[in-house]
């Protein structure tokens, strides 16, 4: 009965993370909170084949997508290399004009 409870909280906790707004970047944290959940559901969906494949199933590709959507979003925090001199300059901040009352920035 406890190892249904736990597996039902495991299961509702991956689902809430994956019903995280995608718009917003997940922080460092949460990305290893989401490698941690889906190896531990995908290595339990393994275990279980023989008892319960339908739900084993289930369990080894949502841990699965769990691991990937980590991975995959880390490659979108770490900003491009510019491969343009104009592209480099448009990323640097500019210093404020000395003659100028109001700093401003470019």
């Amino acid at each position: 009965m406890f190892s249904r409870i736990s597996h039902n909280i495991t299961i509702s906790a991956a689902k809430r993370l994956l019903d995280t707004n995608k718009k917003e970047t997940l922080s460092t944290a949460k990305r290893l909170l989401s490698i941690a959940a889906g190896a531990y559901i995908l290595q339990r969906g393994i275990r279980s084949v023989a008892r319960h494949p339908v739900t084993s199933i289930q369990e080894a590709v949502l841990g699965i997508f769990l691991i990937y959507d980590a991975v995959h979003t880390i490659k979108e925090t770490y900003p491009q290399q510019p491969k343009e001199p104009s592209q480099i300059r448009r990323n640097q901040i500019q210093g404020n004009d000395p003659s100028s009352a109001v700093p401003a920035f470019v």
